[in-house]
């Protein structure tokens, strides 16, 4: 009863229960919408680093090498493959994969390659089983659309990307040229599109072939790290920057969003300031109106005390009121502030920096750098939009309920 008779008094004052959903409405859509691009700016760029199966990202950095048809990329610098070996030995450390980039030149047109461990399904840039479970992964899975995966026996094979055999018009099975003078045979097409990919190649070869054709050795370009506890992360980077030379470069899902979207980092904490700040004026605006209200229902309240409603029920009905005005402006602030983040998502685009998929400038295919921005509704930051609404009408409609509450039947009465 008293449910009913809060919701018809808040819906007779139409104009004042517009402002009031209107005022939380908009702060709540604010808020919702800051936190929707925040999520899905976070989520991008630690997408990156899960597509790899990996917590952390290792490489060295040096001056650009000069031109060979058989080079590392831009200023990736190779270093000993037992740095691997020697961080897998951390209690920290779930798994280590080593990649080596190559830029291979052939009648001037370069290949982008990366050289993996066949062994390695779990991590790298072409993953293809879930952490612990690579025993239960068939040679063909996820990304391999045609042909097979690289297995441990073979040498002059490759795993070529489904844009560069479309570019090149090569099918799975076919023999190709790769670098000045090597023969491959494809025996896979896979498919990375859709997500953003450290250590991205358009073809991929195993590791020890990859290596004889740049000629250093046993060097590698860069070092997937598995970590059993994140909390460690700090120890494994200092122990990786002592084991690989001069300027180590370590990345983390941590130092991608702040090196790849500073400026969305820190627009998001501007807003979010400002959410707090709008959220802040709304709920004092809110609590004036509530309190103004009091005052112009003195009538009311005094005949409601006469007839017998105690103090309690007269508050309630107060705070009832303010809590549909919350609840309405809640949902409705939320789909705005969601519909917020899923403009931005798709109007802003958001890369990993280029060293980390290094093509060069005159590659045949893009590098798969893009990160996707996934909008979709949060359950979490929906229950956030509508705690705030509540909380803006429950402070409010408390103040009105305590004042309400607190008021002599006798002075209402007179002022009648």
């Amino acid at each position: 009863m008293l449910w009913g008779y809060a919701w018809k008094s808040f819906w007779r004052r139409r104009t004042k229960a517009t402002l009031a959903i209107a005022g939380i409405l908009f702060s709540v859509a604010l808020l919702v919408g800051v936190l929707s691009i925040s999520r899905a700016v976070s989520k991008g760029v630690e997408g990156a680093l899960n597509a790899a199966g990996a917590d952390m990202v290792l490489q060295r950095r040096v001056e650009p090498c000069p031109f060979s048809e058989v080079k590392l990329p831009k200023d990736l610098a190779g270093f000993d493959q037992g740095i691997g070996d020697k961080l897998a030995a951390n209690t920290a450390v779930e798994e280590v994969s080593s990649v080596l980039e190559l830029w291979a030149f052939y009648k001037g047109h370069p290949t982008v390659i990366a050289g993996i461990d066949p062994a390695k399904k779990t991590i790298g840039p072409v993953r293809i089983s879930p952490r612990k479970e690579e025993g239960k992964s068939s040679s063909k899975c996820c990304a391999v659309k045609a042909g097979r995966y690289l297995s441990p026996s073979d040498d002059y094979q490759v795993m070529v990307t489904a844009d560069y055999a479309e570019k090149n018009k090569i099918k799975n099975g076919d023999r190709i040229h790769i670098g000045p003078n090597w023969m491959f045979d494809v025996v896979g097409i896979v498919d990375l599109s859709g997500a953003a990919r450290i250590s991205g190649a358009e073809a991929f070869v195993p590791l020890t072939t990859a290596q004889e054709m740049l000629g250093q050795g046993k060097v590698i370009s860069t070092l997937f790290v598995a970590l059993k506890d994140g909390s460690r992360a700090d120890e494994v980077a200092a122990l990786a920057t002592q084991l690989i030379p001069a300027k180590a470069a370590v990345t983390t899902k941590y130092s991608v969003e702040s090196g790849t979207a500073a400026l969305a980092s820190v627009t998001r904490k501007s807003m979010l300031a400002v959410s707090a700040v709008v959220i802040i004026f709304v709920l004092l605006l809110l609590t004036r109106h509530a309190l103004e209200s009091v005052a112009e229902r003195l009538g009311e309240v005094g005949l409601m005390k006469a007839i017998g409603w105690r103090d309690g029920e007269v508050g309630r009905m107060f705070m009832y009121e303010a809590a549909f005005a919350g609840l309405i402006g809640g949902v409705i602030g939320c789909f705005i502030g969601w519909g917020i983040g899923w403009t931005y998502g798709h109007l802003a685009t958001l890369k990993l920096p280029s060293a980390l998929a290094s093509y060069p400038p005159c590659s045949s295919t893009p590098p798969p750098l893009t990160l996707p921005l996934d909008t979709s509704p949060s359950v979490g930051v929906f229950a956030l939009g509508l705690l705030a609404a509540l909380l803006i009408g429950t402070v409010a409609g408390a103040a009105a309920a305590h004042r309400a509450g607190k008021l002599p039947p006798a002075e209402a009465l007179r002022r009648i």
